[in-house]
């Protein structure tokens, strides 16, 4: 096999035309053609049949890949966002114990997420004070999270946080709401909660742990999802147990729920990875053409199989995780089925010249790069901060170390380390400039970075004050408010 890469290498830098394989639509029916022709150029070039390279299973696996990555790359679209999206949106459903509570706001606050033009986030959740404390994270501060992040409750006892009342949904405009158990009965119950709200237009709701869940049941969700829905577009996504693999570690598949075959749709013990699943329902409540799709997300390791084929091409193309959803939601591997399906009977009526065909794939082969560079950029800018954060996170913890040890800190370091946050970030991106060779005013910069934090400081006080001046004694937490006040004793 090392022997076989060599050669290839060889061959691709020498211009043997003997690996090109041919365009997806008339694959077949030139193949017999042109073996000949193939064969010559590698004799010619290096002197001996370069066309068995490969032995038959892997030649196979090589032309499967190949029309695959054809298929993607001549249905690649720009992807369609709703603009009806609007500026608020709530999350139910969540248990602040989970981290699946975290990871769905930092995809609705994300800095890469454009298309998302949320200016509020609503985090619908039983106990407010647990809430609090699990959800916002030490970089809620510097996303900017805790500028749009709101919190409401049941207004009734029992009631649970799945859905909320139709006061709280008044000024929504999205509803990302999650299922767990598989508990197909509630869809209802949201449905009706969105359907009477009349500022409420996107819904994209996710069930896990769907393992019992039927054919049958599926399909019964999505008439009930089609009927209910006539002020608001929804979409359902469906997994089984969630695993605690990353994001976009394994490719996965999209199928409609009904063409799904058999009496369910997972095996016993399948699991999926729950921040993938998050990502999915996430970007689906902004793609048009997840507009009511109700689909069921499988993992697909096989590396034989379409959907990780296609995942693979995607991905090497440069396509975003957007794009990606948006082509698995509208085309997947259905798409390229019907397309082959419907190769194979027709026969290939190209009429372009050679040389438009040509400059045809030299724009195709531009394009490619252009988004495969601008993967690359984006992935490098990605890996650049969370160095810089890495590096902040070190600086944080050798300045807590050498406070304490020359007095006691009432903080624990994780408190001080989110206390002192911005300042290790501004001291880990000198550093990293100046490791990076670049030019670096650090007595400019310091002086500047203390006038904003004076000013930022002094912008947070002032908004402090004024939420104070509103504030009443029965604003109180119940506890706090039967806790014995000296001041208020004394003048009753």
């Amino acid at each position: 096999m090392k022997l076989s890469i060599a050669i290839a290498l060889i061959a691709s830098l020498t211009g043997v035309t003997a690996f090109t394989v041919s365009n997806f639509h008339h694959h077949s029916s030139t193949a017999t053609s042109t073996s000949a022709t193939q064969l010559q150029v590698g004799r010619d070039t290096l002197g001996f049949d370069t066309s068995k390279l490969y032995d038959e299973n892997e030649q196979k696996d090589i032309d499967a890949q190949e029309q695959v990555t054809e298929y993607i790359r001549e249905n690649v679209s720009k992807v369609s966002i709703r603009s009806d999206l609007g500026k608020h949106v709530l999350i139910s459903g969540f248990d602040p114990l989970d981290p699946s509570s975290m990871m769905v706001l930092d995809f609705l606050n994300s800095e890469d997420a454009k298309h998302f033009p949320f200016t509020k986030i609503v985090a619908h959740v039983e106990d407010l004070k647990l809430a609090k404390k699990r959800m916002i994270g030490r970089n809620a501060r510097y996303t900017g999270l805790l500028d749009k992040l709101d919190f409401t409750t049941p207004d009734k006892e029992d009631v649970g946080a799945l859905v909320p009342s139709a006061e709280q949904l008044a000024d929504i405009s999205s509803w990302v709401v999650h299922i767990g158990g598989g508990d197909m009965s509630k869809l209802g119950d949201i449905a009706d909660a969105a359907e009477g709200a009349a500022s409420v237009k996107n819904v994209a709701i996710l069930v896990s742990g769907a393992q019992v869940v039927g054919g049958d049941a599926l399909k019964e969700a999505q008439e009930l999802l089609k009927s209910k829905a006539t002020s608001f577009k929804y979409t359902l996504v469906v997994v089984p147990e969630w695993n605690n693999e990353p994001e976009a570690l394994c490719a996965y598949g999209l199928v409609n729920v009904t063409d799904v075959s058999g009496s369910a749709p997972f095996t016993a013990g399948e699991s999926f990875s729950r921040e993938e699943s998050l990502r999915i329902v996430t970007e689906c409540l902004a793609i048009e053409n997840a507009a009511g799709s109700c689909v069921v997300a499988k993992s697909a390791p096989d590396k034989k199989s379409v959907e990780n084929r296609m995942i693979q091409s995607m991905r090497e193309f440069g396509f975003t995780r957007i794009q990606e959803i948006e082509f698995m939601v509208s085309k997947g591997k259905k798409g390229y089925e019907a397309v082959v399906e419907e190769t194979q009977t027709l026969v290939p009526t190209d009429k372009r010249t050679p040389e438009e065909k040509a400059a045809a794939e030299a724009l195709k082969a531009k394009e490619m790069e252009e988004r495969r560079a601008k993967n690359m950029e984006a992935q490098a800018l990605q890996a650049k901060k969370e160095e810089q954060e890495e590096m902040a996170t070190n600086w944080a913890k050798r300045e807590y170390l050498r406070k304490s040890l020359k007095r006691n800190i009432p903080l624990k370091e994780e408190d001080f380390i989110e206390m002192v946050w911005d300042r290790a970030m501004f001291e880990a991106g000198l550093k990293q400039r100046t490791m990076e060779g670049l030019s670096v005013n650090e007595s400019e910069e310091r002086k500047a970075f203390k006038e904003a934090q004076n000013k930022k400081r002094a912008e947070n006080y002032k908004k402090e004050m004024e939420k104070f001046d509103d504030m009443h004694y029965e604003d109180l937490n119940p506890e706090e408010s039967k806790v014995f006040n000296p001041f208020l004793a004394r003048s009753e």
